[in-house]
């Protein structure tokens, strides 16, 4: 038997961290002195130590190592896993943009620029639109079911046999930012049809955005600074349409994004 000090080494975990998973019935000690309360813990326990680490280190909750511990199910145990290393590798393209941003600001810097003043070389345009039928489906969703609600519109636009004559977009119709329960329409412009509605034409200010997704507060932001400034009102729902979206392309830096305000002059 080992004590809770000599266990405690060989994990490299504090005696406070066992403690903590003896009191949520994680991993408890072998024996428990009833005298003095010592907890001394079996040789056969540190593997199981180990995998609880292990699988911390992979960003699995408490909750979710407990359920795996509970379970000898080798095909539940691969599918949490592999759910897990999808995960991480979006994490992994997350802090890559990150790093690429980061880059950027520190050659901003250095030559003696303000780390914002990139939006300054940010391009606006005033655009006359036309109207377009859109075939297009709007509900409250989690910005992160952004692309399976994409998938399931398209499959419904084969389902009616509709053929899609431009890019995709996404309208957004919040007043607020929710990235849980956002009201948003996603859609494509079609051919007139059954299940197609009309998307108005107009006056619109807008941009073009090359890069990540992550980088659009910014044009966002640039775009209606202008509008204040320039003395317009916006009108209805900005909306975004996706000229080069992630299935077309290798790095996040390829992707292509225009940005729509419908508005008016005041």
């Amino acid at each position: 038997m080992l004590s809770i000090g000599e266990f405690s080494k060989i994990c490299t975990v504090t005696t406070r961290t066992l403690r903590h998973y003896d009191a949520i019935n994680l991993i408890k000690p072998k024996h428990i002195n009833p005298e003095n309360g010592y907890r001394f813990y079996d040789v056969s326990q540190i593997r199981q130590m180990l995998l609880i680490t292990r699988l911390k280190n992979y960003n699995f909750s408490l909750e979710e190592i407990a359920v795996l511990l509970s379970t000898d199910n080798t095909e539940y145990f691969i599918q949490q896993i592999t759910v897990k290393k999808a995960e991480i590798h979006v994490q992994m393209k997350q802090y890559q943009t990150i790093e690429e941003q980061l880059d950027f600001d520190l050659k901003n810097l250095k030559r003696g620029g303000a780390i914002m003043s990139f939006m300054d070389d940010i391009k606006i345009s005033l655009v006359e639109t036309k109207p377009q039928y859109i075939f297009s489906s709007r509900q409250h969703m989690k910005l992160s079911n952004f692309c399976k609600h994409m998938e399931a519109l398209v499959e419904k636009a084969q389902a009616v046999k509709l053929s899609f004559i431009g890019a995709p977009m996404a309208i957004y119709h919040d007043k607020e930012f929710d990235p849980e329960n956002n009201d948003t329409e996603i859609g494509f412009p079609v051919a007139a049809g059954n299940e197609t509605r009309i998307l108005e034409g107009g006056l619109c200010v807008t941009a073009v955005w090359q890069g990540a997704y992550s980088n659009l507060p910014n044009m966002y932001a640039k775009l209606v600074e202008w509008i204040q400034e320039n003395q317009y009102a916006i009108i209805a729902a900005p909306y975004e349409q996706y000229m080069n979206g992630p299935q077309n392309v290798a790095t996040e830096a390829e992707l292509i994004t225009n940005i729509y305000f419908p508005v008016k002059k005041l």
